[in-house]
């Protein structure tokens, strides 16, 4: 009787199995090592971006708190003969010297668009500017009017508490708004308006019920749109002409757009407000942080308040934008706001 033959051919595909397992094993924990690396950079450069802009923030309030205000800028050549005389507020862009620089701007409030103050036509243009659709754009106006105002009852397309609660949704606050993007929560709004325009324009917007105040020399384009209806056109002459002098009133504005505007004659269109609209951004890292600065002299225990830190990533279509002409940031302590090691760029 003959002995029996071992089975062949089953070894090396065993074996060929194995290894596959044994390096997809590897490259899982090498993938899941990457990320871990990944993850921890990210939160090291966000830690980083978040203490630097910071320290921009601070030196920020105080130059605003002890500069002298003027109508389109802070004087600051008092504290320090070195420095630049004037840090603009209307928007002008800044920039840190790092390696990979940091871009700052500041905004005069009394240059945005209060949503507490608007009437009845700016809030018609400023649906527009928002893409809403056309058809829709008078009831939205009607409910956001009757969303802050203090009464109960509803305009002819608005909407109060009812309407709200038949939808499950939180009443009106019928009340000037606190922030800005409790217009979102506007009957409608929501779905009406684009979230990229209504990305693209929140810079634009404040919410200030204690401000009346309208600066013609710090507003911003889309501010000159939605408050005075200035065409691209008119926008363009405006901003050439304030470049050169600071425009001494509506009346002004209205000479150098070619239009006859008129306001309150006791109401003052060319100064600051004391609310500031601070950020920051670093390109290279796809950061931005925002904050509002506002003074309040009169307080004497806390006479600069910061509020709505808010920190973010870039919009895509930011992060690899570069200010190489912007003028540097004056810094009220050279030396102090050492900006550290430059964030990554990529």
């Amino acid at each position: 009787m003959s002995a029996p033959v071992a089975k062949r051919g089953f070894a090396l595909p065993a074996v060929l199995a194995v290894t596959a397992i044994v390096t997809l094993v590897f490259l899982v924990a090498i993938l899941a090592l990457d990320s871990l690396v990944q993850q921890t950079r990210r939160a090291v450069e966000t830690s980083r971006f978040e203490t630097q802009a910071l320290s921009l923030e601070a030196h920020a309030a105080y130059i605003v708190a002890v500069g002298a205000p003027t109508a389109d800028a802070v004087l600051v050549r008092d504290l320090d003969p070195r420095l630049d005389a004037r840090l603009r507020i209307d928007g002008t862009p800044y920039s840190t010297p790092n390696a990979s620089p940091l871009r700052l701007s500041l905004q005069d409030g009394a240059g945005l668009i209060n949503l507490d103050n608007l009437p009845a036509p700016a809030i018609a243009r400023l649906l527009a500017a928002l893409g809403a659709p056309i058809d829709r754009r008078a009831a939205l106006a009607d409910r956001f009017s009757d969303y802050i105002d203090i009464d109960d009852l509803a305009r002819i397309d608005g909407a109060e508490a009812p309407a709200y609660r038949d939808l499950g949704l939180p009443p009106p606050p019928d009340a000037p708004l606190r922030t800005v993007d409790q217009a979102l929560g506007v009957l409608g709004w929501k779905t009406a308006v684009p979230r990229e325009r209504w990305r693209a324009l929140r810079d634009d917007l404040t919410a200030e019920p204690s401000s009346t105040a309208i600066n013609v020399n710090t507003a911003t384009p889309v501010a000159l749109t939605v408050m005075y209806g200035l065409t691209d056109d008119q926008v363009a002459a405006a901003l050439d002409r304030r470049r050169n002098a600071a425009f001494t009133g509506l009346e002004d504005l209205g000479r150098a757009a070619g239009l006859r505007l008129s306001g309150d004659a006791e109401r003052l269109y060319g100064f600051p407000n004391g609310r500031f609209a601070l950020k920051i951004s670093a390109p290279g890292a796809g950061l931005d942080y925002r904050a509002r600065i506002m003074l309040t002299p009169r307080d004497r225990e806390r006479p600069v308040w910061i509020g709505e830190p808010a920190l973010s990533l870039s919009p895509v279509d930011e992060r690899a934008e570069r200010q190489t002409d912007a003028p540097l940031f004056p810094d009220p302590a050279p030396g102090v706001a050492d900006p550290g090691r430059p964030l990554r760029d990529g």
